[in-house]
């Protein structure tokens, strides 16, 4: 049965009986406008850093306090961002600056036109800090 003037082939099935127009269909990858925003988070950890750590000095009781508030405050801006269907992950390597070299890697499964990362290093004559935000796409 065809109401005004529509035919059923127009017509496009949403979920749960919803059309497009409801807002409620499923997207497999995200929309440009919504994929992980790598520039305003690499933003957020700099501005963390700097404000967190200019005039600080290498204390070792202080190490584990000072990590989790790094993280704690990037992940409460990064979560301020409001990024659709994004779940993140914030790593803080903190260490005294000795002189001598540093390896830091990370390893991830994922889909890498969807998932991204984001890092900044901060580093002064006492300390180094390495910050990395993982952005993971729910599928």
């Amino acid at each position: 049965m065809q109401q005004s003037g529509e035919s059923e082939s127009k017509k496009v099935p949403g979920v749960n009986g919803k059309g497009p127009e409801d807002g409620n269909t499923f997207q497999i990858k995200p929309s440009l406008e919504n994929s992980f925003q790598t520039s305003q988070v690499k933003e957020i950890i700099k501005n963390c850093l700097t404000g967190l750590l200019t005039d600080k000095t290498y204390v070792k009781e202080e190490v584990g306090t000072l990590t989790k508030q790094i993280a704690n405050e990037v992940s409460n801006n990064v979560m301020g961002l409001k990024m659709q269907r994004y779940k993140h992950v914030v790593q803080v390597t903190l260490g005294q600056q000795l002189g001598a070299g540093c390896k830091y890697i990370a390893r991830c499964l994922w889909d890498a036109e969807s998932d991204s990362q984001v890092s900044d290093v901060f580093t002064n004559s006492s300390l180094f800090c390495i910050v990395t935000v993982f952005g993971v796409y729910v599928y």
